[in-house]
Formats: structure tokens, C-alpha cells, sequence
């Protein structure tokens, strides 16, 4: 699925993230940053997602797949669904925003009166999944570049990256997968190029760091229960290096004007959830895969051939031997012309299966809800300060808990075939010391809109139009993408 999406009021929360900096033990006091023994952490806070998993509220652990649900469960990867048919899929995602009018908005939730000084977004996400029988495999990637304000022209880019493998068990019931995470940061002076790998043009430092993850999604046939887990360990990452910052008399290193932090780091994460569908439509359908479908044909053609292929040996031998040349090359052609007909057969063989798979997925009812829910809870940062903070240079109490973040959101198709929507809600824990959680309401729909083949890159593919919406006090966000419909 490709998509185009324009957003309002992305910002740092948007990209899925906080930029939050964790000072050293010498800076636990309130004051300013005087050293470079702090690190900058990336936080899970307000959804910049697929607008399936906006809408729903994030609350998708249980029901994660393809390329989009890899940032959310590591299993995803090779979850099969049911509109499924081949053994090899392929799915696609490209997404950039534009984001504007981004003044006097509270992206990190540092309570009513707060406004955060940075503008100037621009996001900018790509990921591709492949699907091999059972064994799935994805890479995606998340870049957002900011301006701070007051600071000269720095930009900073925030980065994130899955890498994914994962397998699905006993028909598809039960998948696990995992992989690595890494996370980057880098200050730049402004006009630099967004994409350059960890180390773009201009980039006068570049920090990153790499993880591992797992993640599992039990999915019983034929049950209208599933329920999905994930673990994301802690990444850190230090100083890459690029020549291009300064260092004081006293050993401070300064970039773009700012005192630098010693590394990056995500905090551990555990996020859980199921999902429940109520009605006619199944949520579980066993997957049916071709290989084991098609199989017996194809083993009907072998032992057919390699019944010729004894049966041609015992005529030889029983054949003159001053004849045997002419006769092998005779069976030799009779064997080419009989396999041209097998394939034909076997092909046609094929397509029925397949015309009976899409008829199958076809011939289900429509009519559903789907409820899912998570949990995601995300490590303490002690003595840690918050983004606004970092660029302003001045220490304030931070993340000095584990925090918790309740999601749940519905799904129904209400004009069948034609209309989905989606309404959830979201909690948005504060890692200020005695900051409130900000609640988040979002919604969001597809409309089925027409068939076209793309340019002849897909057959008969129905897209559809989607649009989403997240608000909360001190926050908007809004999206738009195109894609298949299914």
C-alpha cells in the first residue's frame, strides 16, 4: 500500500516519539546544562501511524500485520490475513507529511500554557514486507525533521528503524518474530538533506543505537479471539562523530550552539492487548497455504514422470542397442511433448484453487465489530528532562516512573462493502513530575472508491480513501493516505 498523508500538528508526537533528555547524576539539581553527561531518550507519546492504527488508537498489538504493524508487534511480518491467496505477498508503504501552523501547541504534554519551540516539520516514512509461506521478513524506517526556534537554523532529524523476521506456526495460529530497533539523532545546520543515512549532508553530529525486539500474536482458527504481546528492549547509542563539532576550554562539546548529549537511548517497552469480533464475519479463518493445497498435484506429476522415466529404461534396455540412439531421442521428444500438457493441466489446476481461495474470502459476510484493546508500558528515565528543556539548555524533573498507556478502539463496517470506521481512545501519560495524562479521542474511516490496475502494476486492485483524526487538549492531528481496499 502506498500513501500520501498530510498532517496538522505532527510535530515531535506526531513522529510517534518525544525527544526527551536525561541528565547525569551532576545535573539531578534544577539549573542549567553545564556538562555533556546527559543522554536525549525517544518516547512513545501521541500516534503518528497508518491511519488504520491511528483511528483505532494504537490499540492494535493483537491484530498488527504487514509492514505498518511491525513498529507495533514484532510478529507482524508473517501474520497471513484473510484476503491472503498466494504464497508469496508483498506489501509496500511509503507515507510523507507536510505538517503547518504548528504555533502554540503543546507536543509533549507539559501542561495548559506550555508551547514548544520548534516548527518547520517534515515527515517521512517508507517500509516494505515480504511474505514466503510461513516466514515473513520487513524493514521500515521513520524520519522526521524539525527546526528549533531561536536556535540560528538547527535542524535535528529523529530516526527509527525495524528490521523484522518472523514465522508463523501450526497453520498460522500461533506467530512469533523478532529483530532489532535502532534509533538516531542528529543536529544539523539548516538546509541539510533529510535522507542520507546515519550520517546525512550537513550533519555536524550524529548519534545511534540498536536493540533487539519480540513480539508473538496467538490467533486460534476459527475463534473470534486474539491476543498479541511485544517486548522492546533499551537502546543506546553513542557519538557516530562528523568533525563538525566544537569543544570548550573545559571540555564541553557544542553543537549548533547546544552543550550535546554523551548518547541516545529508547527505554524498554512491553505492550500487550487483544482483540474481540462480535458477529457473522470471521476473524480467524485458517489460512490456507498454496503450497500445501497444491502439493498433491504437484506430486501426482512427479510420480507420473517418474513412472515414464522407469518405464522408458526397461524399453531401452529391451531395445536393439544399434537402435537404442534413436529410440531415446523418440522417448525424448514424446516425454518434452507430455510435460508441456502436465504444466498446462497443472496451471489450470492452480487457478481453480486459487478462484476457490478468493471465492471463499469472498463469500463472507461483512458484518462485524471489532473490539481491541491494549496496554503499553514504557521504562522510567531518572533525573531526565524534557525536549523543550534540552534546546533551551535548562534542567527540570523528568520521567522519573514507568509509565503507562491504556488504548482501546472499535471497528464496523456500516455500509458493507463500501464504509468502515474506526473511533478509539488513548491516555497519554506526562513525564512531568505532577502533570495529568492527556486523554486522546481519535476516529477515522475508509471508503471503498474503484478498481484500477496501477499501470498494469496490479490487476484489478479496488482502492480506497482513508482519513483519520486524533485530537486532545493542546493537540491536533489529522491524515489522509490511499490504498487498497480490502
Amino acid at each position: 500500500m502506498t500513501a500520501l498523508r498530510a498532517r496538522h500538528a505532527a510535530g515531535l508526537t506526531g513522529f510517534g516519539f518525544f525527544f526527551l533528555v536525561g541528565a547525569g547524576e551532576a545535573d539531578a539539581q534544577s539549573g542549567p546544562i553545564k556538562n555533556n553527561q546527559y543522554t536525549v531518550e525517544f518516547f512513545q507519546g501521541p500516534l503518528l501511524a497508518p491511519t488504520n492504527v491511528e483511528a483505532l488508537a494504537g490499540a492494535t498489538t493483537a491484530v498488527a500485520d504487514g509492514v505498518n504493524g511491525g513498529a507495533v508487534n514484532a510478529a507482524a511480518p508473517a501474520v497471513r490475513q484473510p484476503f491472503s491467496m498466494k504464497w508469496l505477498d508483498l506489501d509496500v508503504d511509503l507515507g510523507v507529511s507536510f505538517p503547518g501552523a504548528y504555533t502554540k501547541m503543546d507536543y509533549d504534554d507539559h501542561g495548559p500554557g506550555s508551547i514548544d519551540q520548534v516548527n518547520d516539520f517534515l515527515y517521512a516514512n517508507a517500509g516494505i514486507a515480504v511474505q514466503l509461506g510461513e516466514l515473513g521478513l520487513a524493514a521500515s524506517a521513520d524520519l522526521l525533521r524539525y527546526q528549533v526556534v531561536g536556535r540560528g537554523g538547527l535542524d535535528v532529524t529523529a530516526g527509527r528503524y525495524h528490521v523484522l523476521a518472523a514465522y508463523g506456526f501450526f497453520e498460522n495460529q500461533v506467530v512469533v518474530g523478532g529483530g532489532f530497533r535502532a534509533v538516531t539523532m542528529q543536529l544539523s545546520e539548516g538546509g541539510s538533506a533529510l535522507i542520507g543515512g546515519l550520517n546525512p549532508v550537513g550533519a555536524s553530529l550524529t548519534m545511534s543505537g540498536l536493540g533487539p525486539e519480540l513480539g508473538m500474536i496467538w490467533k486460534p482458527n476459527e475463534l473470534p479471539l486474539r491476543i498479541g504481546a511485544t517486548l522492546r528492549t533499551a537502546v543506546t547509542g553513542s557519538d557516530l562523530g562528523t568533525g563538525k563539532t566544537t569543544t570548550d576550554l573545559e571540555g564541553v562539546v557544542r553543537s549548533g550552539g547546544v552543550i550535546v548529549p554523551s548518547a541516545v537511548t529508547m527505554p524498554w517497552e512491553i505492550e500487550t492487548g487483544f482483540a474481540l469480533q462480535i458477529g457473522p464475519r470471521p476473524l480467524n479463518p485458517a489460512w490456507l497455504n498454496p503450497d500445501v493445497e497444491e502439493e498433491p498435484l504437484e506430486r501426482r506429476v512427479r510420480w507420473a514422470r517418474e513412472a515414464r522415466a522407469a518405464q522408458d529404461v526397461r524399453t531401452l534396455e529391451a531395445t536393439d542397442p544399434a537402435q537404442r540412439p534413436a529410440r531415446q531421442a523418440e522417448l525424448a521428444a514424446e516425454e518434452a511433448a507430455i510435460r508441456v500438457i502436465e504444466e498446462q493441466h497443472l496451471a489450470l489446476e492452480k487457478a481453480k484453487l486459487l478462484a476457490e481461495r478468493k471465492a471463499r474470502y469472498e463469500n463472507w459476510p461483512r458484518e462485524k465489530i471489532l473490539v481491541v484493546a491494549s496496554l503499553l508500558v514504557t521504562g522510567a528515565s531518572p533525573n531526565a528532562i524534557a525536549l523543550e528543556d534540552f534546546f533551551d539548555q535548562r534542567i527540570e524533573a523528568y520521567g522519573e516512573h514507568a509509565t503507562y498507556s491504556p488504548r482501546v478502539g472499535l471497528e464496523a463496517e456500516p455500509i458493507p462493502s463500501w464504509l468502515k470506521g474506526r473511533v478509539g481512545s488513548y491516555l497519554e501519560p506526562s513525564r512531568f513530575s505532577g502533570i495529568a495524562a492527556r486523554q486522546h479521542f481519535t476516529t477515522g474511516a475508509d471508503v471503498k472508491l474503484f478498481a484500477w490496475d496501477a499501470f498494469g502494476l496490479t490487476r484489478g486492485q479496488v482502492w480506497r480513501v482513508s482519513a483519520v483524526a486524533d485530537v486532545a487538549p493542546r493537540y491536533t492531528n489529522w491524515g489522509l493516505s490511499v490504498g487498497a481496499w480490502h
